[in-house]
C-alpha cells in the first residue's frame, strides 16, 4: 500500500455490525472508510466523496448492490472506481451476478476473510486512474430522482427482470397469507420506483380489498383520498364488485422516505398498472403516488409494468392460497365433531392421488356400539326428547373416541361405527379402541336421563371390537359418496356387538384384540362361537371390572367350566359352571354356558368342535 496517500474506501452495507467490524479493520490498516447504508446512498457517495474503491453488499434496501454496481459501471468517471461485491453468500450464482453487474471482484462476507478483502483493495487500487473532475461535474447535478432515472436508462432489462423475478419468487415461496404477501409486494415496489404511497387492489369474495403502504408523514386524509382515486380506476376492471364495503388494510410500517421530500404530504404524481392473473384475467391493480411533480417517467412506468407481470401471478397464487386455507378451516370445523384434528390435517395434506382416497386395503381396529333397548326407549318418549338424548349421547361418545385417535365412520340409527387405523394409523390402534370402549362405559352415568322413561336396567350400551383387513376409501355414487370402511372385519365387529346382549356384557372383543392387549387389561374368555356369515370360530373375551378380576374363585371355576365345555365333557363342565354361578349369581355368561351344557348332555351335538354356532345378529 502507498503510505504517502491515505486510501478512501466507500463501504456500502445496511448491517451496522458488519460495517463496524470492517471499518475498524480497514482503519487499523490506515484506510479512511466512508459508510453508505443502501445502494442508492452508495451511488450518491461515489460522486460526492470519490473513493479509491467501493466495497458493496449485495442485498440491501432501496437499491440492491448489484443494481448500484451496474449503474456506476455505466457512468463516465465513476465507472473507473473498482467495486468489490461483499456478500454473505458464496455460491457460484452469487459470484456470477456480481461479475454480471460489472463488479471487479467478489469476496464472501465472513470475518475470516477480512485479510482477503484488504488484499483485494490493495490489488485493485491504481493511483491516478480515476478522473475526479468528471465525477465532480456530473455529481453536481445528481439528485435522487435523477439517480433512478439513470438507473432506468442504463439498467439491463434482462438483469432487472431477473432480479425482480428472483425477489418475487422468494415472496411466492414463503407466502403464509394474502395480507403478508400484499405487504411484501408493496415493499418490493419501493425498490422499483421509490413511491411515497402504494395501493394494491384486488377482489376477494366479490368485494374489493385495498392494501396500503405509505410514508409516515402523509396525512390520513390524503391516504383516504388517494385510495378513493385508486378505487375509481379499479372499478373499471371489476364493475360487478361491491365498492360500498371495501376492506381497507393500511400497514403499520411505512416507506423510508425523507421528510424533506414530502412538502406537506400532498401527492402530486400518480400512475397505475394492471396485475395480470391466470390466462387473460386481471387479478388486481397497483397504484403508486409520489409527492414530487412529474415523478413517474416513461422508464419508471416500464419498470412497473415489468414488475406487474410476475407480481400478478404471485398475487393470484396468494388469493388461491388464502381460499385454500379458508376451505381447510371450514373442513376442519365441519369434521371436527367426528374426526381428531390430526386426522383432518393428515387428510388435508394428502396428495389427492394417494391410494387411501381412491381405495386401499388396510388393517384397522373397528369399534361398534349400540344402545340397549333403544326401540322401546324411542317408543316411550317424545321424538324431541329422543333426539336430544341421542345428541347428548353422541357428543359424549364421539369426544371420547376422538380423544383416543379414532374416527367416526358413521352413525347407524343409535349405533356408532368407529375406526382406529384409517385414515391415520397408530401402532397401538387396538389399545386405543379398548381404552375408548372402557371410557365410553364409564361415562354413561354422567348422561342425564332423569326426565326420560328408561327400562329397569337403565340406559346402557354394548360394544364389540374386532381388528382385521378392510377396504377403505371414498365409496358411493357420483351424486353422493363417503369416506368409509367395508369388509368382513366390520361385519364381525357388528356381530360381536350383537353378542353383548346374548352374554349381557358391556364390552366384548375378539381373540385378535385380546392377543394384542397387555396385562393392564384383565380379560376373561367367555366363549368360542361361529357367528352368522363366518366359517371359522372366534373366541370372545370380555374386559373385566376391578371387582370381577378380583374374584379369583369365580374366574377359576368359569375357566375350568369353559375348558370342559370345549372338550365336550358336559357333566364336568356343568358342575364347574354351577359352582361359578353360585359364586357370582349375576354373571349371565355362566348361565348361558350352563344351559348349553345341560342341553347338550341330553342331546349331544354332531361333530362338536368346541365352538357354538350362533346364527342371530
Amino acid at each position: 500500500m502507498d503510505n504517502a496517500r491515505q486510501l478512501t474506501v466507500l463501504l456500502v452495507d445496511d448491517s451496522d455490525l458488519v460495517a463496524c467490524v470492517v471499518t475498524e479493520f480497514l482503519e487499523q490498516l490506515g484506510m479512511k472508510v466512508v459508510r453508505g447504508s443502501n445502494g442508492a446512498e452508495g451511488v450518491e457517495l461515489a460522486y460526492s466523496c470519490v473513493p479509491d474503491v467501493i466495497v458493496m453488499d449485495a442485498e440491501m434496501p432501496l437499491m440492491q448492490g448489484y443494481l448500484a454496481s451496474r449503474l456506476l459501471k455505466n457512468q463516465r468517471g465513476v465507472r473507473d472506481i473498482p467495486i468489490i461485491m461483499h456478500t454473505g453468500h458464496s455460491e457460484d450464482k452469487d459470484k456470477y451476478w456480481a461479475m454480471a453487474s460489472g463488479a471487479d471482484d467478489f469476496v464472501p462476507k465472513n470475518f475470516d476473510s477480512l485479510h482477503t478483502l484488504s488484499a483485494a483493495i490493495t490489488r485493485l487500487v491504481v493511483p491516478g486512474s480515476i478522473d475526479t473532475d468528471v465525477i465532480a461535474r456530473d455529481g453536481a447535478s445528481l439528485t435522487r430522482d435523477r439517480l433512478f432515472e439513470m438507473l432506468g436508462s442504463v439498467l439491463d432489462r434482462q438483469l432487472f427482470s431477473a432480479s425482480l423475478t428472483d425477489s418475487l419468487a422468494k415472496i411466492g415461496k414463503y407466502m403464509t397469507s394474502l395480507p403478508e404477501t400484499a405487504h411484501d409486494l408493496l415493499s418490493l415496489v419501493y425498490r422499483v420506483c421509490e413511491p411515497h404511497i402504494s395501493v394494491l387492489l384486488t377482489r376477494y369474495d366479490r368485494k374489493a380489498v385495498a392494501y396500503v403502504l405509505a410514508a409516515k408523514n402523509i396525512p390520513a386524509k390524503e391516504i383516504h383520498d388517494f385510495v378513493s382515486v385508486c378505487l375509481s380506476d379499479f372499478y373499471h376492471f371489476f364493475p360487478d364488485l361491491d365498492l360500498v364495503s371495501v376492506h381497507k388494510h393500511i400497514f403499520e410500517d411505512t416507506y423510508p422516505c425523507p421528510c424533506n421530500r414530502i412538502e406537506g404530504g400532498t401527492i402530486s404524481s400518480y400512475t397505475s398498472v394492471q396485475l395480470p392473473g391466470r390466462g387473460d384475467s386481471v387479478i388486481g391493480t397497483l397504484h403508486v403516488g409520489n409527492c414530487t411533480n412529474n415523478y413517474f417517467s416513461e422508464q419508471v412506468r416500464l419498470n412497473l409494468e415489468q414488475f406487474a407481470l410476475n407480481a400478478g401471478m404471485v398475487l393470484d397464487n396468494a388469493i388461491l392460497f388464502n381460499h385454500t386455507n379458508e376451505m381447510q378451516i371450514r373442513i376442519k370445523n365441519a369434521f371436527a365433531k367426528y374426526v381428531p384434528g390430526e386426522v383432518i390435517d393428515t387428510l388435508i395434506s394428502r396428495n389427492p392421488t394417494d391410494g387411501v382416497l381412491a381405495g386401499e386395503k388396510r388393517t384397522v381396529t373397528v369399534l361398534f356400539s349400540d344402545i340397549r333397548n333403544f326401540t322401546r326407549i324411542s317408543e316411550e318418549n317424545t321424538a324431541d326428547s329422543v333426539v336430544e338424548l341421542l345428541n347428548k349421547y353422541f357428543n359424549m361418545m364421539v369426544s371420547i373416541i376422538k380423544k383416543h385417535g379414532g374416527t367416526i365412520d358413521k352413525f347407524i340409527g343409535d349405533a356408532i361405527l368407529a375406526v382406529f387405523g384409517a385414515p391415520t394409523s397408530y401402532p397401538d390402534n387396538t389399545v386405543r379402541a379398548v381404552k375408548s370402549a372402557i371410557e365410553m362405559v364409564e361415562a354413561l352415568p354422567h348422561l342425564n336421563t332423569d326426565d326420560l322413561w328408561m327400562p329397569d336396567s337403565g340406559f346402557d350400551i354394548g360394544i364389540g371390537i374386532h381388528a382385521g383387513e378392510v377396504i377403505v376409501g371414498n365409496i358411493g355414487s357420483q351424486e353422493k359418496s363417503e369416506y368409509t370402511v367395508i369388509g368382513d372385519t366390520v361385519n364381525l365387529a357388528s356381530r360381536i356387538e350383537g353378542l353383548t346382549k346374548h352374554y349381557r356384557r358391556k364390552i366384548i372383543v375378539s381373540d385378535c384384540i385380546a392377543a394384542e392387549l397387555g396385562p393392564g387389561y384383565p380379560l376373561r374368555e367367555i366363549d368360542s362361537v361361529r357367528v352368522k356369515g363366518k366359517a371359522s370360530a372366534t373366541r370372545l373375551y370380555t374386559v373385566m371390572t376391578a371387582e370381577e378380576s378380583g374374584n379369583v374363585i369365580f374366574n377359576d371355576l368359569y375357566s375350568k367350566g369353559l375348558s370342559m365345555c370345549r372338550l365336550g365333557n358336559w357333566s364336568t363342565a356343568g358342575e364347574y359352571l354351577s359352582r361359578a354361578l353360585a359364586a357370582r349369581p349375576e354373571d349371565h355368561s355362566s348361565r348361558v354356558l350352563l344351559e348349553r351344557c345341560r342341553q347338550y348332555a341330553e342331546n349331544p351335538p354332531e361333530a362338536w368342535d368346541g365352538s357354538e354356532v350362533l346364527d342371530f345378529k
